[in-house]
């Protein structure tokens, strides 16, 4: 009787681990970098969301090691577009309104890595942007000016200018 209870367990045992593993290889792992515009400083990402197409809920992890950082679980989602609470830096600072959201290629990060441009470190700045790495996006953003929360707060008007 004990001989056929272990020998259940070790083929429930080894059925879980196949389906671990099938599971593990259909999710795709990506992993968002915020960093300052202005010093290249990374940023904590207090409130990053992701919006893929075909549309899922991806699941977010902040990783202890690296808290400057969150990776993004994906399941079968073939672009995304980020929102987060700073000021995106891969925009014409002039521009009156706002920008569309960029939309990322998962297939493209997860093979080479993406880096946006940063439009808020100056012409004189001699900040030098990381290299793109594979499953890596970084986004240069900014903090954004009380003018800039007050538009964003009351119906879209600006007081500042």
């Amino acid at each position: 009787m004990l001989e056929v209870f272990a020998g259940s367990i070790r083929k429930w045992t080894v059925a879980l681990c196949v389906f671990t593993a099938l599971g593990a290889s259909a999710q795709q792992t990506l992993r968002i970098r915020l960093l300052d515009g202005k010093n290249g400083k990374a940023l904590t990402p207090a409130s990053i969301r992701v919006a893929t197409t075909p549309a899922e809920t991806p699941r977010y992890l902040i990783p202890a090691a690296d808290p400057a950082s969150v990776l993004v679980y994906l399941k079968a989602a073939q672009t995304f577009t980020v929102s987060q609470q700073f000021v995106r830096c891969d925009v014409d600072p002039k521009a009156k309104d706002a920008p569309a959201p960029t939309q990322y290629s998962v297939a493209d990060i997860l093979a080479h890595g993406a880096v946006s441009s940063n439009s808020c470190a100056g012409p004189k700045s001699k900040l030098t942007p990381p290299a793109p790495k594979p499953g890596e996006l970084v986004l240069y953003v900014r903090r954004a000016t009380p003018c800039e929360l007050s538009k964003e707060h009351i119906n879209g008007i600006n007081f500042c200018n």
